[in-house]
């Protein structure tokens, strides 16, 4: 509708996870980072949390697409089930056969046969992906930490990534949860982008949306006003340009101003349809203190992830060297 008046070739604010307009923004490349050690270790439990639309399902897919060569990845999408039938639904999900009279301790000894059968080929891991975690019941949630402790000698048998919503971390903090959270080794969140990340997201994705000059659609002015109004979540980001654009391509005005979008974002806020992230707060800007302490907590991150990269590739060299003495 308005691809041909903006110059563009495809919708470049399309709310459905797409990997050719996936921004990777500091928090989500450290979330990836993280992830990939603890699949390359091994480890049982990685945690992956963040409020809604701040892009885990687009790392769920690129996870995906970038393990399918030596990785079997099962994803289970919809976590709001019972303790019962959680196990029979992996055991689906990753096209295992299922016993003849599914029984939770039946299908988890049908697990264990299968993750070992697949262990002793040596030719993939296994990558069990559980989203909206948050959603799972007690039960289910003993179930997993009962499939995280399934292992051949040393090794574990597979790898569970679960990704939840911020609250699922508090949820975890609770004492009965205590055995599980000391199996989760890595663990990333994912938080909402500052203003000059909003910025970029929105050029980028122009640009990859076929645009030659990005600041021809939407005025420096117009994104802070994006900004202002999404929180930095990424899908607020989206819905907020993409009717920015019907807007002023309805009103013939080239580039979108900061009234368009703001005329859009408080019918929007109206409507009960953009509402403000549970961890975020109103992110106006903050106490100069709090900004601060995010700076410095990011700070602690991006080194944090700095040790991990030296240690992988401290492992990789080792890996390598005693393969060439070998040989």
């Amino acid at each position: 509708m308005y691809l041909e008046f903006y110059g563009l070739k495809e919708k470049p604010f399309n709310i459905l996870p797409d990997p050719d307009f996936f921004y990777l923004s500091q928090w989500h490349q450290q979330a990836i980072t993280h992830i990939e050690y603890g699949l390359m270790n091994g480890d049982s439990l990685i945690l992956l949390t963040g409020d809604a639309g701040t892009g885990k399902t687009s790392i769920i897919y690129r996870l995906v697409l970038d393990r399918r060569e030596d990785t079997l990845v099962g994803v289970i999408f919809n976590s709001a089930v019972g303790g019962d039938h959680i196990v029979e639904m992996i055991l689906t999900e990753l096209e295992a056969e299922l016993p003849e009279n599914p029984t939770p301790a039946s299908c988890l000894d049908a697990l264990q046969q299968f993750l070992l059968d697949v262990y002793t080929k040596g030719e993939r891991k296994v990558l069990l992906i559980l989203d909206e975690a948050q959603n799972l019941s007690d039960e289910a949630l003993e179930q997993v930490r009962m499939i995280s402790n399934l292992q051949a000698g040393k090794d574990n048998l597979i790898s569970i990534l679960m990704v939840g919503q911020s609250g699922f971390r508090a949820r975890l903090r609770k004492a009965r949860y205590s055995q599980i959270v000391q199996r989760i080794v890595v663990s990333a969140h994912l938080s909402s982008l500052r203003d000059q990340e909003v910025a970029e997201y929105v050029y980028y994705r122009l640009k990859q949306g076929g645009v030659d000059d990005p600041f021809s659609v939407f005025t420096d002015e117009a994104v802070a006003k994006v900004s202002e109004y999404s929180y930095g979540i990424p899908r607020n980001i989206n819905v907020l340009c993409e009717g920015s654009l019907i807007y002023g391509f309805a009103d013939d005005i080239k580039p979108i101003t900061p009234e368009i979008v703001e005329t859009f974002a408080k019918e929007r806020i109206e409507d009960g349809l953009l509402t403000v992230p549970e961890s975020s707060g109103m992110r106006e800007e903050d106490d100069l203190s709090n900004y601060v302490k995010s700076l410095e907590n990011r700070i602690a991150s991006l080194e944090a992830s700095m040790g991990i990269v030296r240690r992988t590739l401290i492992k990789i060299i080792k890996a390598v060297k005693k393969n060439s003495d070998k040989g």
